[in-house]
């Protein structure tokens, strides 16, 4: 045990020496993200107990680009802010088969834009060879938007077509990521980190439907508005590049 902690305490320093030669009290990182990307998959099969199947599967993919700024508030401790750009696309399939073997079905295809704004605060806490450091990160934001949804249906005796506007978007979010910040120059670094991030979503939702009756051709109009909340989570990747500037 005494031999080890002197060894324990020599490899403090070295990290403690390595991190001031790249960052300090006071240091701006500027930089932005490449991209955060998330895609989730679900589907679901349903058996009632009159005989009728109902399968359902959902698949989301989401992108957020922006310039992230901070401070170092020690050599190692980073609080900043991200405002961001994010478009998320989710496109939701249902198929009923009925026990007289009709069946009905619907698609629905829905894509939102967003701005947002929040802080972030990371901390580098290991320091590897090659000029590569280890951090850890907790962001939040919170953002406003609009998106537009399209989608069409059938029934055995009716096909129909809808459209509609995604208005009133309140959304926030908040994660955590492990990452890597590897250095080209010692003021220029690459980051790639891997997370978890949840979000929820509220928005008004206004759709217009068009039905056509297969037999007569007759085609009716319908209104259907509505208030959806959404919680999502899943796994994000993260890349990007940052500069950070002395004073």
């Amino acid at each position: 045990m005494k031999k080890l902690l002197p060894i324990m305490f020599a490899a403090f320093e070295l990290f403690s020496i390595k991190g001031n030669a790249q960052f300090a009290k006071g240091t701006i990182m500027l930089g932005t993200t490449i991209g955060s990307t998330g895609y989730s998959s679900a589907n679901s099969d349903y058996g009632y107990d009159v005989g009728t199947l109902k399968n359902t599967g959902t698949n989301t993919f989401t992108f957020s680009v922006g310039p992230q700024v901070g401070v170092f508030l020690s050599p190692h401790l980073v609080f900043g802010a991200t405002p961001a750009f994010s478009i998320s696309t989710s496109h939701v399939n249902s198929t009923t088969t009925n026990t007289n073997n009709t069946s009905t079905g619907t698609a629905t295809s829905t894509t939102t834009t967003t701005v947002s704004i929040g802080p972030f605060l990371r901390y580098y806490f290991a320091g590897l060879s090659g000029n590569n450091w280890l951090y850890g990160q907790v962001n939040g934001a919170v953002g406003t938007g609009s998106g537009t949804s399209s989608g069409n249906s059938y029934t055995a005796t009716s096909t129909g077509n809808t459209n509609g506007k995604v208005t009133n978007i309140f959304t926030w979010n908040s994660g955590a990521s492990i990452g890597l910040t590897h250095f080209f120059y010692k003021r220029i670094g690459m980051d790639m980190a891997l997370g978890y991030s949840y979000s929820h979503v509220h928005n008004y939702d206004i759709n217009n439907t068009y039905s056509t009756n297969k037999t007569s051709l007759v085609i009716t109009s319908s209104t259907n508005n509505y208030i959806l909340n959404t919680a999502t989570n899943g796994v994000t990747f993260a890349v990007g590049f940052h500069w950070y500037l002395r004073g």
